[in-house]
């Protein structure tokens, strides 16, 4: 009974000490969510649809993953990352407001 006593209390010391470190990143991961819907609402971003059938025209591959970058308020880039017909896997940056591609990067 002393063991599992003592090893919660360790485990609920742990708990509160992290709590700290976590509220932050989840508080900027709201905001960025926020910042996008909003920018996606306003037309200053295209839709992820929009962005993927011009990334599929310029860009041949299959896509493995998505993000979107906050780069201030008014500046957002979608990056993607992308294993090409050879069996290379890019990292492929394009502007959210312009579908433009910006960068195309060997991603190790």
């Amino acid at each position: 009974m002393y063991r599992s006593k003592r090893c919660l209390i360790v485990c609920l010391f742990f708990t509160l000490a992290a709590a700290p470190i976590a509220a932050p990143a989840i508080a900027d991961d709201d905001l960025d969510h926020e910042l996008a819907r909003q920018a996606l609402s306003e037309g200053r971003i295209r839709p992820l649809t929009e962005i993927l059938e011009t990334l599929k025209t310029e860009f041949p591959g299959q896509i493995l993953g998505v993000e979107l970058e906050s780069k201030g308020v008014n500046s957002f880039i979608y990056e993607f990352k992308v294993l090409t017909p050879d069996g290379k896997l890019k990292e492929v940056k394009v502007d959210a407001a312009t579908s433009k591609i910006l960068t195309i990067q060997d991603d190790d």
